[in-house]
């Protein structure tokens, strides 16, 4: 059985990969940009279903567990602030689909002041004037979305072994 990535009453909008043969009202591959959060990014799809806006992010990874990662989350959270201000409409919700499971993710009050906390730190580390009091070690590590990113905690440990 094929796996379809979509919804039957939905409209492709957006997809993040060039296409030979390019439909009518589709952007292809574009970044996306927020500049009142100072973010961007490319979702992987957004549909417009009804009016609605619902980004959709592919993981080439399966599903631990019963909930999504936090650094997905926090992924798809950056989508629907940078779709509300690229199309100009509020984003309810939005899919993850890990190879075994599929999460629907809600656009919350808690995730977006979540969000922007985790880009104030990410921006204090990329200029170095926040240090996280932890140790670097895979398990603390492994699932932040600063990891291999601004953070050099993680980077740091790995050398002292």
């Amino acid at each position: 059985m094929k796996r379809t990535i979509g919804f039957r009453r939905g409209k492709l909008i957006y997809i993040d990969k060039q296409e030979e043969v390019k439909k009518d009202g589709v952007i292809y591959s574009k970044l996306l940009k927020s500049p009142k959060y100072g973010i961007s990014g490319k979702p992987d799809y957004i549909y417009d279903v009804g009016n609605e806006l619902i980004p959709l992010e592919l993981k080439s990874s399966k599903a631990n567990g019963h909930s999504p990662l936090l650094k997905d989350v926090m992924q798809l959270t950056a989508y629907f602030l940078i779709i509300e201000e690229e199309f100009g409409k509020k984003v309810r919700r939005g899919r993850i689909i890990y190879q075994n499971t599929m999460f629907e993710v809600y656009n919350t009050k808690g995730l977006r002041r979540e969000l922007i906390k985790v880009v104030k730190e990410m921006r204090l580390l990329e200029e170095e004037k926040f240090f996280p009091d932890v140790e670097g070690d895979f398990l603390k590590c492994r699932f932040c979305p600063c990891r291999d990113t601004v953070c050099k905690i993680y980077k740091e440990s790995k050398a002292k072994i």
